[in-house]
């Protein structure tokens, strides 16, 4: 069984307890976990998957919310979206912010 990012940050807390686990996990961490649809950095251009570098942060957040209330219906992010805090979406949309927006090449 592979343990993704959130289930060993969760492991940590539970099994450390000298680990600070009131401070919430970084946008660049959790951003890691969309590399493998969404490219490294969210810097993929693919036509049907949209990238997420330079991604304005307002848009980022809009986006994982209406996924996550269902406004937005999706094959998959729908479900992804639902695992996040609304914490960890405005980290995220901040960490894929700080990029150069992706372009086609």
């Amino acid at each position: 069984m592979r343990l993704g990012i959130r289930e060993i940050a969760v492991l940590v807390c539970l099994l450390g307890p000298g680990v600070a686990c009131s401070q919430s996990i970084s946008g660049a961490m959790l951003g890691d976990t969309c590399a493998g649809c969404h490219g490294t950095q969210g810097a993929a251009v693919n036509v049907t998957i949209p990238p997420l570098a330079g991604m304005n942060a307002e848009q980022f957040v809009a986006t994982m919310l209406a996924y996550r209330t269902g406004k937005q219906s999706g094959t998959i992010m729908n479900r992804v979206a639902r695992a996040y805090s609304d914490e960890e979406i405005n980290a995220m949309a901040e960490y894929f912010a700080s990029f150069p927006t992706s372009t086609s090449k």
